[in-house]
């Protein structure tokens, strides 16, 4: 059935239950028995239709957003911002997407271009010069994953999106129990709850790109610069994560913020490490994420005087695996299930093509909302390197 079908259906049914109300009025009593199963089920009739309608307008709605998305090009809509050109009507549909993920999670945007992250579309690389359109077969997001470009989520880490406000993840110590004599009073054994606040702080970015690659019909050119927009995102935020600057209302707190250092990288250390975590009731799968010079340092420190083995072997430490990048200040061991980033809205982009002009480029100032915080502070331990 059609909408118009659905709500026909809709009508008459509401006029069967209005004829039975109506009867049972007229003549001054209750409904009987029949009469009220026969309305109960015009009612479940009723709920039946209103969620055949929901569904069929759904899907409606999600048929015209793929219809815009697939065609929407990222290199043309940032051409005719850079341009001074209006931007067309898919292009339009696209961007007023993402400003309703925007509005929705409270937040405010000042770019041109404002992208919804979780949209599917096939990438269209449109010259606009000429409206030639290069088509590809497979699917992909407007912006790829941004999970999928971080260690963190390499590692486990809760990667949260699509939130709305603050939101606040709750934590509890765990009771506590305790011998006692026959007669003799039981102590207070009740745990203590708290919670983690999660608010969204933009994190900002900027590219750099040529004036000459903004007009390539290529689906690869297309796809290279989402690409470095989301890469520039990660890069950011998975820096800011691993650093050690100290949280403000701006920014996450660096999980290395008042680490200390580690007296060597010696398989003893490693060791100290865990029984850190173990002592503290961690329990579960664990991981490291290293730099690449405690890298190099685990790979080339000798585990024991004799068996010729070294402290990291195979890319794991005594069976735990090890995750390496540059952004990290030092060792970190952890339970990253216990680690949330969350994100809020889409992405916000502002086109400035005159900073750069004299070189023949256009700046991409990148604008999004994230948080990041452990949820449980002794499920990690951080160690930077010996100096």
């Amino acid at each position: 059935m059609n909408s118009v079908e659905l709500m026909d259906k809709k009508n008459q049914l509401k006029m069967k239950a209005d004829a039975i109300l109506s009867g049972a009025e007229k003549e001054s009593r209750k409904l009987n028995d029949e009469e009220t199963n026969q309305l109960e089920a015009l009612k479940k009739e009723i709920a039946d239709v209103d969620n055949e309608i929901r569904e069929l307008n759904n899907k409606l709605n999600k048929e015209t957003t793929k219809r815009s998305m697939e065609k929407f090009s990222l290199l043309k809509a940032i051409n005719d911002v850079a341009n001074n050109r209006q931007l067309d009507e898919t292009s339009q549909k696209v961007v007023d997407a993402g400003i309703a993920d925007m509005r929705k999670a409270g937040l405010s945007y000042s770019g041109q271009i404002v992208l919804p992250i979780e949209a599917r579309s096939d990438i269209q690389a449109t010259v606009a010069n000429n409206g030639q359109e290069a088509v590809a077969e497979d699917k992909l997001n407007i912006l790829e994953p941004l999970r999928a470009n971080l260690v963190l989520s390499a590692a486990g880490a809760n990667y949260m999106t699509g939130l709305v406000g603050n939101i606040s993840i709750p934590s509890y110590s765990g009771s506590n129990v305790g011998w006692a004599g026959e007669i003799e009073a039981a102590a207070d054994g009740a745990g203590t709850f708290d919670e983690v606040t999660l608010e969204p702080k933009r994190i900002t970015a900027y590219i750099d790109i040529s004036k000459q690659f903004l007009i390539q019909d290529s689906v690869s050119a297309e796809a290279l610069i989402r690409a470095d927009i989301v890469k520039a995102i990660s890069n950011k935020l998975e820096e800011t994560i691993l650093g050690n600057a100290a949280g403000t209302n701006k920014q996450p707190a660096g999980i290395f913020n008042g680490a200390d250092a580690l007296d060597d990288t010696s398989y003893e250390s490693m060791v100290d490490m865990v029984k850190t975590l173990e002592e503290a009731n961690v329990s579960g799968e664990f991981k490291y994420i290293v730099s690449p010079a405690a890298k190099a340092a685990l790979k080339t420190t000798k585990k024991d005087a004799g068996s010729g083995l070294f402290v990291m072997e195979n890319g794991e430490v005594d069976g735990i695996p090890v995750l390496s990048t540059s952004a990290c200040k030092g060792i970190l061991l952890g339970k990253f299930d216990d680690y949330i980033i969350g994100q809020w809205g889409s992405i916000d982009l502002t086109i400035d093509p005159y900073s750069q002009a004299t070189n023949g480029k256009v700046r991409l100032v990148v604008n999004a909302y994230f948080d990041a915080k452990p949820r449980r502070d002794e499920s990690f331990v951080a160690k930077t390197l010996p100096a």
